[in-house]
C-alpha cells in the first residue's frame, strides 16, 4: 500500500509517518515500482505506535518499549511508570475538564437567569455591584474595582476557596454599609501610601476580620474547616502580587490576616 493509505487506514497523517522513519520508529519500506510499498508489518506496529502515542507515552519511551534493547522483562518496568504516569496525568487533566464544565455550566445558568456572566458567584457579583454603586470617590471604585477583577482572576484560575462565596451571601442592608466604608477606609489609607504606619495597617486588617466573622456568625467554624489551605494561600499571592504597589502593603497584612483566621479557626 501507499503511504497516503496507511495514514488514512490508521489516521495519521503522511508527515507524521515520515517524521517517524527519520527517528527510526517506523521502518522504511522498499520499493516497488517507484513507490514506497508498506505492508501490513508496517501497518501493524503504526497503529501500536499511535495506540501508544494517544496514550500520553513519550515516542522516546515508544521505541524502547517496542524494542527493547535486552529481555523484554528488563523494558517492562520504566514502561509500566510511564504508562502510570500517563494515567496520572489523563485523571488530572480529567478533573481540569470537570473544572472546566463546572464552570460552564454556572455560566449557562447566569445567562438563563438573566446574570452577569462571570466565573465568580452570583452572590459576589451583587455584592461588588453594590459596593461600586456605593462609592462615593474614584479612589474607593478603583479599590472596589481592583478587588473585583482580582476576584473574577482567582476564580478562573481556581486560586480561590469555594466556601468564600459564603461570606458575599444574605447581606443586610447594614452589612452593605458596613463593607461600604470599609472600602472607604481602606482607599484612604492606599491614598496615605508609605505614610501609613503598621498600626494603622493592622486596625484595617482587623476590621476586614471583624466583618466577616460577624457577617458568617455561628456557621464560621464549619467554613473555615473545609477551606483548603494550599488555595487559599495561593489567593493571597496572587492578592498581593497583583495589587498597585501603593495598595500591596495593606493587601499583604490583609492576607496574612484572614490566613491567620483561616488556620486559628481550623485548629480550633
Amino acid at each position: 500500500m501507499r503511504i497516503a493509505e496507511l495514514a488514512d487506514l490508521t489516521e495519521t497523517t503522511v508527515r507524521t509517518i515520515r517524521y517517524y522513519h527519520q527517528i527510526d520508529l517506523l521502518a522504511i519500506p522498499e520499493r516497488r515500482n517507484g513507490h514506497r510499498d508498506y505492508d501490513l508489518s508496517h501497518l501493524a506496529r503504526l497503529v501500536r505506535i499511535r495506540w501508544l502515542t494517544q496514550a500520553g507515552i513519550p515516542l522516546a519511551t515508544i521505541a524502547a518499549m517496542l524494542d527493547p534493547p535486552g529481555p523484554v522483562v528488563d523494558a517492562t518496568q520504566p514502561a509500566l511508570a510511564d504508562l502510570q504516569a500517563a494515567v496520572t496525568a489523563l485523571d488530572e487533566e480529567m478533573q481540569r475538564l470537570a473544572d472546566r464544565r463546572g464552570r460552564l455550566l454556572n455560566l449557562i445558568g447566569a445567562a438563563e437567569r438573566g446574570g452577569i456572566l462571570s466565573p465568580m458567584p452570583e452572590a459576589m457579583v451583587r455584592f461588588y455591584d453594590q459596593m461600586h454603586e456605593r462609592a462615593g470617590d474614584p479612589q474607593t471604585r478603583r479599590v472596589i474595582r481592583r478587588e473585583r477583577d482580582f476576584m473574577e482572576l482567582a476564580f478562573y484560575r481556581g486560586d480561590m476557596p469555594p466556601q468564600s462565596a459564603a461570606v458575599y451571601e444574605g447581606f443586610t442592608e447594614a452589612a452593605f454599609a458596613e463593607s461600604s466604608a470599609l472600602f472607604g477606609q481602606i482607599a484612604e489609607r492606599v491614598q496615605q501610601g508609605d505614610r501609613l504606619e503598621p498600626l494603622e495597617l493592622d486596625r484595617v486588617a482587623d476590621a476586614v476580620v471583624a466583618r466577616v466573622t460577624r457577617h458568617v456568625g455561628a456557621d464560621l467554624h464549619g467554613l473555615l474547616k473545609g477551606i483548603d489551605l494550599d488555595v487559599a494561600g495561593r489567593a493571597v499571592d496572587l492578592y498581593v502580587r497583583l495589587a498597585d504597589p501603593a495598595q500591596r502593603p495593606i493587601a499583604q497584612v490583609i492576607g496574612d490576616a484572614v490566613l491567620t483566621m483561616i488556620e486559628k479557626g481550623q485548629g480550633a
